[in-house]
């Protein structure tokens, strides 16, 4: 059996690894693609899951959101690493040494090492198997820190920028140290599996530095953004080159993404605008106000920008619930000199706790390794009564139709008698309430340029809606580029908001692959379900029959010398 080694750079866009390939910021890599053979992915609707790795982990895309639905509580929950079965456990007496791989469940037991150190959205508490190796790796070498701190980013402070990318370099050099100090455990490993999590924590936050066509591309921070995002991936190609140096001669390498970065364009109208969109509809007021509309205007319809201080999540807390006349209030005061100082007085007070951390600070706890067995962990789940959408949730048993939770596209929830526990629309209804929905939508328009906010409306239960196995959207709604702000004739603006993150994600991928037997070329564009049955088939064995996707490269490698 061969070595393989598989390197997956996540979030990666390969637009920009090209650019900074022929620039010789990223000398590693292109020197890995020139003895590679190599091709371009696509992700089709998967990547809007947020789950690529789970799907090269189990070769299977079955899966359409993180966000899960009780109708019976109208409460959400994200899940994270469910408990299907690896390719790799599929295998007897596969050897394996997995680091950082996002979604990865720790429920199979296999020779080796299977390791949660850090890396964005994992998916999982921080554990391993066997258990305990996270706490010695802490002791060694520190935790990574930007582990839950990357999404606490205020894209708009400079300093927040440069806090997160230094942790973003420190942890991916670390994860070296990680990585070398793990292969002395599991010396005799035949798979090798490590995700370098940091372009995807880096393209979210700085995305706007390096896309002139972004609507924050103008803001003062971009800059620096665009330029630690590109630092970030030198720092991942040096990272590569060490990780590459020290794998034995015989390894064959699969360095991938599987998903790219571009301007994120379904936040703001997935998160903010939709909700409030159907509450207004539904009972004809507002809770959640943007800055004044004709304000906006007359200064030519600026980007949003939260106050230097200010987090994504603060800014929309104060604007959640609150009239008009106060949000105008608050809009003026910010304009006046100490404001900073009384806003977070004011937070000691009402909250009876500390002022809130300056926000160049990483504040958010590593947790150490968790003593939980995988037993216990089973599923995780984690509420997101922190999203918007959950802040209307008590007005939803009186909604025809309202939206769920999301990360990516917008996802709205008939609310029917039958299937939720409150439900007021008649099943006969449910076709109609559809198009209730779909209609409003696309009467609204982009209150900054009059083009329509609706890109593609999805019914995806329209067959049988009553399935309790069906997805929990009803409507799955696609944006246009760049609204931060709806209009529509009878219920008014609703936003502008600003952008919670600057970078989105899109279908775009790679693979290169190098080793023994392997000869360089030019592949074409092949489907990401395609990576799974490759490694096994590098690995020399046969992909089962049940996986979608074909090997990319039907080799046979030289058998490992005993």
């Amino acid at each position: 059996m061969a070595h393989v080694a598989v390197i997956g750079l996540d979030g990666a866009e390969p637009e920009l690894v090209e650019e900074l390939m022929a620039s010789g910021a990223m000398p590693h890599l292109a020197r890995l693609r020139e003895r590679s053979a190599s091709c371009r992915l696509y992700s089709e609707a998967n990547w809007r899951s947020g789950r690529v790795w789970e799907t090269f982990l189990t070769g299977v895309a079955d899966f359409p959101s993180a966000a899960l639905f009780d109708p019976e509580t109208y409460e959400s929950a994200q899940l994270g690493a469910r408990r299907k079965p690896p390719f790799y456990a599929r295998v007897p007496d596969l050897r394996v040494l997995a680091l950082d791989v996002p979604y990865q469940s720790l429920w199979y037991d296999v020779p080796g090492a299977q390791v949660i150190w850090g890396g964005h959205d994992a998916g999982y508490p921080r554990a391993s198997r066997p258990g305990g190796l996270v706490r010695d790796l802490d002791a060694r070498f520190g935790p990574h820190p930007a582990f839950h701190n990357d999404f606490a980013c205020a894209w708009h402070h400079p300093a927040s920028v440069d806090t997160l990318a230094d942790a973003l370099v420190v942890g991916a050099r670390r994860r070296v140290e990680v990585l070398r100090w793990l292969e002395q455990r599991v010396p005799d490993w035949d798979l090798l599996m490590t995700v370098l999590s940091e372009a995807h924590s880096a393209g979210e936050m700085f995305w706007h530095g390096l896309d002139r066509e972004h609507p924050l591309a103008g803001v003062a921070a971009a800059p620096l953004a665009g330029r630690r995002l590109r630092e970030v991936h030198q720092v991942l190609d040096e990272t590569l080159g060490r990780i590459l140096a020290g794998l034995p001669e015989d390894a064959v390498v699969l360095v991938c993404s599987v998903h790219g970065m571009r301007a994120n364009d379904y936040d703001v109208p997935s998160m903010a605008l939709l909700p409030e969109l159907l509450h207004r509809a539904h009972f004809g007021t507002h809770l959640l106000e943007g800055p004044d509309p004709e304000v906006w205007r007359r200064r030519g319809c600026p980007p949003v920008l939260p106050a230097p201080w200010q987090r994504w999540q603060q800014y929309m807390q104060e604007r959640f619930g609150v009239s008009a006349a106060e949000r105008r209030r608050l809009e003026r005061a910010q304009n006046r000199p100490g404001w900073t100082r009384l806003r977070r007085a004011a937070w000691r007070a009402l909250r009876g706790a500390p002022a809130p951390p300056p926000i160049e600070r990483l504040d958010v706890p590593i947790p150490p390794e968790t003593d939980r067995a995988p037993e216990e962990i089973d599923e995780p789940r984690d509420s997101l009564d922190w999203q918007v959408p959950c802040w209307y949730r008590t007005h939803w048993p009186r909604m025809r139709a309202f939206t769920l939770p999301a990360f990516y596209d917008a996802r709205v929830r008939v609310n029917l008698r039958g299937r939720e526990r409150d439900g007021i629309v008649d099943p006969a209804d449910y076709a109609a309430t559809l198009d209730w929905v779909e209609g409003l939508l696309a009467e609204c328009r982009d209150a900054r340029t009059g083009k329509p906010v609706l890109a593609k409306v999805e019914r995806l239960r329209a067959a049988e809606p009553m399935d309790p196995a069906g997805t929990d959207a009803d409507l799955l709604v696609t944006w246009s580029p760049g609204v931060d702000a709806f209009e529509h004739a009878e219920f008014g603006v609703v936003g502008p908001f600003p952008y919670r993150r600057t970078g989105g994600h899109t279908d775009r991928g790679f693979a290169f692959v190098a080793g023994p037997g392997i000869v360089a070329g030019d592949l074409g564009t092949r489907d990401a379900l395609d990576l799974t049955p490759t490694v096994l088939a590098l690995l020399g064995h046969e992909p089962p029959a049940d996986l979608p996707g074909r090997s990319i490269w039907p080799v046979q490698p030289k058998a490992r010398a005993s």
